[in-house]
């Protein structure tokens, strides 16, 4: 409001809300508590004074309220008395005056003072913080302003009489901007409402224009350039305004970079001003010192730019951001700008940790789609960047053809340097064909690498033991990937490389769960979160691995909901990073949706999955076993057997190569599956052979998980011989339609492998599925202590029946002994 003339509301008037009003119940109760000042500081459109008119609306009749609206524009004082007595139902009064009628005053009165401004009269200010300063007067002050007032501010917070709400409180929460959606269109596109969320992060103003003029099919950014003329640039200089304008076509900004930008024209002073005047310059979060404007404001003041000097002005931009070490902005200002050649000498700088962290990889993979290849790689630096980036698309392909071009800088000017050169090569080279499966030719090149790599080439080092490491498991080596594990987490850590740190931790994460060790897994993975999340920095690719990683545990322990959640996040930050994990997300999702009987969306999420795989053009080795597991669990969820078994046996399986590396027991838990589907369709002598050589063969490479899962197959196969009258020898000899029935029904809840990509076969129901009510109650009374005795008598049945659920427990969990039922049922959540 620019008017000089204040809006004055008194005997229980105040402003009206909007009709589209979404009330912020969170809010007004921080309102109500009692305090001294309640001050709500933010730029324009963030719904202070809506919120503060519903505040006083909410009062109980009775209550005295006056609302005095300043407009940005200093009132004297003089004038606020009078203006204020007569709200009060007074003369005019002098300050002392008015004062001591405040102080004689046997009610509160509730003053609202309205868009508060940034330089109000020295003796305004004198005369309310001399109010503030006296605890025991009858007045409950709310103000508004887009600045702190230059009151004594520090003794109210001290004496706990401040509330102050900015920007961030004010801003509306997805809930809030949710019920405004439904308000104003009833039902948004989902698409469009998500771009608006996204664009205005909260702010009240901008996304009721921009759900406006998605409802009317207007033009958002007509009106968002209306609405700064009116309540932003009206009250900038002209100078502030060309800067601002100038600014929307930077990716953020700092003091420090408009000091050189507008050198010698007081550049780093206009930012400053800019940011006390709230003009909707927002922190960059986790980098102090820089700010970007709300993504809803660009598009408006980028129109008022100068077209003349903007290329000059974008290029010299690109290299102070360079000379500051914000070279991914430099690059994309570069690109911006129409210069790929001052682009592609940034990305020259850019470190091999930079593609693991925020976005990077993602945002490489784009630059390498939008230039030349002969650009992209022009130097062996940028060769080895696109060479790892390729590799963790799983573009493994692309990555060997873009490798070879290395041969293009051989020979180098010296011996040393030639040696270092095919060092590289050589770590880059086993790192692609660990993940083609090819474990001699991995090790080769590795340990290889390994013996010529210097102290500069540490993070070649890490690749190696990290390559090294996972092939290792893959072949039912665990100490041997642990150690070498262990060995590139050092390496990370000297090398001060969070990202790598964090991803070898995944994969001990999964080396734990493999072995069975879930407790030390989820030990593991809270430790890692927590790095990532103490870095405060925006780690997609990070929280996609870890958070799949909880969301399969969680699922593990048939927390259904929960792991749901987790998931879906994780799914989010795959997109956002564009990592190929985003598989194993859908994956995960399709096999909720299974264990709920929704197998049309399961279906749906494997196409999803497939599609993300085609779309990246990732290599077909990859994924296509993994959804073939899926598949077959589908399938064998719905009993359909003969389908399953004509996927297991359509199946090529090459015994020369280890399975994609981020699915180590893949084959195995395939090889489940058919022997269930053996069993399922009446060939029981096959399935019961084929699971005694499968328990044999993770035995043998350590996969304890999964032998856990296979014994207790066993356990409830002959759980189900004997409770049909048979023996285990007599099911074996041939079809029996009970067991077949019962069959699909099962499908145990191992204490699985649980990596991102291998959640076991889950429960239909909860976690104690696995286990009748009884068996859960009898195991319960003997974890607390009970004897078999005791627990017959505190259940009401005989010695002999707790002794064959005993059995039956143990058969099912796959243990021999009470204790060890115990600890197994805790780590799969049947107990607490």
């Amino acid at each position: 409001m620019s008017s000089s003339s204040p809006r004055v509301f008194c005997h229980g008037h105040c402003p009206a809300l909007p009709a589209a009003h979404v009330p912020r119940s969170r809010l007004l109760d921080l309102l109500r508590k009692p305090r001294r000042l309640r001050l709500l500081r933010a730029p324009a459109g963030y719904g202070k004074s809506t919120l503060l008119s519903e505040c006083l609306q909410s009062l109980p009749a009775g209550q005295v309220r006056v609302w005095i609206g300043f407009g940005g524009q200093a009132l004297s004082m003089e004038r606020f008395c009078a203006h204020l007595a007569r709200a009060l139902g007074c003369e005019s009064l002098d300050r002392a005056s008015l004062r001591r009628l405040l102080e004689e005053r046997r009610e509160p009165l509730w003053l609202v003072l309205d868009d508060y401004p940034q330089h109000a009269c020295a003796e305004m200010d004198e005369w309310v913080d001399d109010l503030l300063a006296q605890p025991d007067l009858p007045l409950q002050l709310l103000v508004s302003s887009r600045q702190r007032p230059a009151w004594n501010l520090p003794r109210l917070l001290l004496e706990d009489q401040l509330l102050e709400l900015d920007a961030r409180e004010l801003a509306f929460t997805r809930d809030e901007f949710d019920a405004l959606a439904s308000r104003l269109d009833g039902h948004p596109a989902p698409r469009a409402a998500e771009r608006i969320w996204r664009d205005t992060h909260g702010w009240c103003a901008g996304a009721c224009l921009s759900l406006l003029a998605l409802r009317d099919g207007s033009d958002a950014t007509a009106w968002l350039r209306g609405f700064l003329q009116r309540e932003l640039l009206g009250r900038l200089d002209a100078a502030e305004q060309a800067a601002l304008a100038s600014i929307a076509h930077l990716p953020k900004v700092s003091e420090t970079l408009c000091d050189q930008l507008w050198e010698g024209q007081g550049g780093g002073a206009m930012f400053r001003s800019l940011l006390q005047k709230q003009s909707l310059l927002q922190p960059v979060p986790a980098r102090e010192g820089w700010y970007q404007l709300l993504p809803a404001f660009v598009p408006a003041l980028r129109e008022l730019a100068d077209k003349a000097t903007l290329g000059r002005l974008q290029l010299h931009a690109c290299r102070i951001l360079g000379r500051l070490g914000e070279v991914d902005d430099a690059i994309d200002m570069a690109l911006g700008a129409g210069q790929p050649e001052v682009a592609v000498s940034f990305m020259d700088r850019l470190g091999l940790d930079w593609l693991l962290t925020e976005d990077h990889m993602k945002q490489l993979l784009d630059w390498r789609r939008n230039l030349p290849a002969e650009l992209m790689e022009s130097t062996p630096r940028l060769i080895f960047q696109n060479t790892r980036a390729l590799l963790f698309s799983w573009r493994l392909d692309e990555a060997q053809v873009c490798l070879d071009r290395l041969g293009n800088y051989l020979p180098q000017p010296s011996a040393a340097r030639n040696i270092r050169l095919l060092a590289n090569w050589q770590a880059l080279h086993g790192a692609v064909q660990g993940l083609r499966g090819n474990a001699a030719a991995a090790r080769e090149h590795c340990q290889a690498a390994l013996g010529w790599l210097g102290d500069s080439d540490g993070r070649a080092a890490l690749l190696c033991h990290f390559t090294l490491g996972r092939v290792a498991m893959a072949s039912g080596q665990p100490e041997e990937a642990r150690r070498l594990m262990q060995a590139a987490l050092e390496l990370a850590r000297r090398e001060e490389c969070l990202a790598s740190e964090v991803l070898v931790n995944c994969d001990l994460i999964r080396l734990e769960l493999l072995a069975g060790e879930h407790q030390r897994a989820a030990v593991l993975l809270d430790e890692s979160l927590h790095l990532v999340e103490r870095s405060g920095r925006q780690h997609d690719l990070l929280l996609c691995r870890l958070l799949l990683l909880r969301g399969e545990i969680h699922l593990l322990r048939g927390a259904l909901p929960a792991g749901e959640e987790v998931l879906l996040d994780a799914v989010r930050h795959a997109r956002s990073a564009a990592d190929p994990f985003i598989l194993h997300g859908c994956l995960c999702l399709a096999e909720i949706a299974a264990m709920r009987g929704e197998h049309d969306r399961a279906r749906s999420l494997l196409d999803e999955a497939e599609r993300h795989m085609h779309c990246a053009r990732i290599l077909p080795f990859c994924y296509e076993g993994t959804l073939q597991m899926f598949g077959m669990r589908l399938l064998a969820r719905q009993g359909d057997w003969q389908r399953v078994l004509r996927m297991a046996r359509d199946e090529e399986v090459d015994a020369t190569r280890l399975p994609p590396l981020h699915v180590p027991s893949l084959r195995q838990r395939c090889q489940f599956l058919q022997a269930l589907a053996e069993l399922g369709s009446g060939q029981h002598a096959q399935g019961w052979a084929r699971l005694e050589a499968l328990r044999q063969t993770c035995e043998r490479l350590q996969f304890r998980n999964v032998a856990s899962l296979v014994q207790r197959a066993f356990g409830w196969l002959d759980s189900e011989c004997r409770s049909s009258g048979g023996t285990a020898v007599e099911c074996q000899a041939g079809p029996d339609a009970g067991l077949q029935r019962a069959l699909q029904n099962w499908l145990t809840p191992a204490p699985a492998e649980c990596s991102r990509a291998e959640p076991a076969v889950m429960p239909e129901k909860e976690p104690d599925s696995l286990l009748t009510r009884r068996e859960v109650s009898v195991l319960k009374l003997l974890a607390d202590g009970l004897s078999n005795e005791e627990v017959g008598a505190s259940l009401y049945i005989s010695l002999n029946t707790v002794k064959t659920h005993t059995k039956k427990i143990n058969s099912k969990l796959g243990v021999n002994r009470r204790t060890q039922a115990i600890m197994r049922a805790k780590a799969m959540g049947i107990l607490a």
